[in-house]
């Protein structure tokens, strides 16, 4: 491969822009190093793409980042089709699928063909959405399902065979998987762009997951796939707020082992270590100059902030997990006489994966350093839950949390 080809200048800018919409994830990989390398390439382009919608465009400049799409696009069918061709030939779904390459630079050129009329926001914004949404569906499906092909007719199978397998392989649990993530990635896609826009607009993700009918041998996979699939929706957030990273993911550690030390069954303590993982997922809409700031906030920002529960619960309440994800983030700030928010709930109102988030996102918060203040200390964030456990706190939780950390010496891991 030559140092001029589209992958090579496309990995030349990934360093240059960090605004991910798109994050890769290993759940994407086709297993064909190849076509999964190139995959890769074409997100670090939509990337880039919502970094020039944060940091502002211009017209010539959209138009070289056409050329590179349109460029990389030809470049990349071409490789993939030289792989698929000969094994399925003029088999139907090698021509449905390149039927579907064939109309990707159509889609491209009419877009790119509004900036004449349309502002290069607009022009952007749809062009982000439609490679997020062909890009997930071409990666997840169909490329998928003909790699799977492939890895049969490796095996020895016959060509209607192997399709028969991976039709199979295919349909029940990935396809709900597939469904599941594209409709994460709609969802937070247009999160991603009603911020940087301003825009209050609020969209529904389109598609549940449907997990009544999960087979239980597939299950632990299926949660594997969703806990990588959430981690890195979660990272969108760290990526906007570099001295908050890690912070998530320690307090979905604390909340799992606080789980555990309750007793509560492993399902349940996976759920909330789910939910956890992504409780500040409402980030997405607060400007980062308010998440990074030194000082104190006013009323204003603070309320905005305040704001974050109600945020994440709009991400992922159309989402149909086995847990109740969207409502434990909707009520971590919430405290047990009533004076947390968003709702102010009392006691038993407050399901108790959010009352063992919120005490896992105290001691995480008072035990880290924040651009405000040096890290408190361990010690100090159990004082506050001591003092206050049975007013803000559930003294269960709370008296589990403590026995975790001094008996048990329970520690973040890196």
């Amino acid at each position: 491969m030559s140092n001029d080809s589209p992958t090579n200048q496309i990995q030349a800018h990934t360093e240059k822009y960090q605004f991910e919409v798109f994050p890769w994830n290993d759940n994407f990989a086709t297993g064909i190093a190849l076509v999964d390398e190139q995959h890769q390439q074409l997100v670090h382009l939509i990337n880039k793409l919502a970094s020039h919608l944060s940091h502002g465009s211009s017209n010539i400049q959209m138009a070289e980042v056409f050329g590179e799409l349109v460029a990389y696009a030809d470049y990349h069918f071409k490789a993939e089709e030289q792989i698929w061709q000969p094994r399925f030939q003029n088999d139907p779904w090698y021509t449905a699928h390149k039927r579907a390459h064939d109309s990707f630079l159509p889609k491209a050129q009419e877009i790119q063909n509004k900036l004449t009329d349309a502002s290069y926001e607009k022009v952007l914004e749809e062009t982000l959405k439609f490679l997020v949404n062909w890009l997930v569906f071409h990666i997840l499906d169909n490329d998928r399902r003909m790699a799977k092909t492939l890895r049969a007719l490796d095996e020895g199978l016959g060509l209607q065979a192997a399709k028969a397998r991976a039709d199979e392989e295919m349909t029940g649990i990935m396809q709900t998987f597939v469904e599941t993530v594209l409709s994460m990635y709609e969802n937070l896609t247009s999160r991603s762009l009603e911020l940087i826009r301003e825009k209050n607009e609020r969209l529904k993700t389109e598609r549940a997951l449907v997990v009544s009918q999960m087979q239980k041998q597939s299950m632990d996979k299926l949660l594997q796939s969703m806990k990588k699939t959430i981690e890195a929706m979660a990272s969108t957030v760290e990526i906007r707020a570099p001295y908050t990273a890690g912070h998530q993911r320690r307090v979905a550690q604390l909340a799992e082992a606080i789980a555990q030390e309750l007793g509560l069954p492993e399902d349940e303590a996976q759920g909330i270590y789910l939910a956890a993982s992504v409780h500040d997922i409402g980030d997405i809409q607060i400007p980062a100059e308010i998440l990074t700031r030194p000082g104190s906030l006013n009323s204003i920002e603070r309320e905005i902030v305040q704001n974050h529960p109600q945020a994440g619960y709009d991400i992922l309440k159309g989402i149909d997990f086995p847990w109740p994800i969207a409502e434990m983030i909707y009520q971590h700030h919430e405290r047990l006489d009533g004076s947390g928010y968003p709702k102010g709930l009392l006691g038993d109102q407050i399901l108790l994966g959010a009352k063992v988030i919120a005490v896992s996102d105290v001691v995480e918060a008072m035990s880290s350093h924040r651009p405000y203040r040096a890290s408190l200390g361990v010690e100090a964030a159990l004082a506050e839950l001591e003092a206050h456990k049975g007013r803000l706190y559930e003294p269960a939780v709370v008296d589990a949390c403590i026995s975790l950390i001094r008996e048990k010496k329970f520690a973040f891991q890196a």
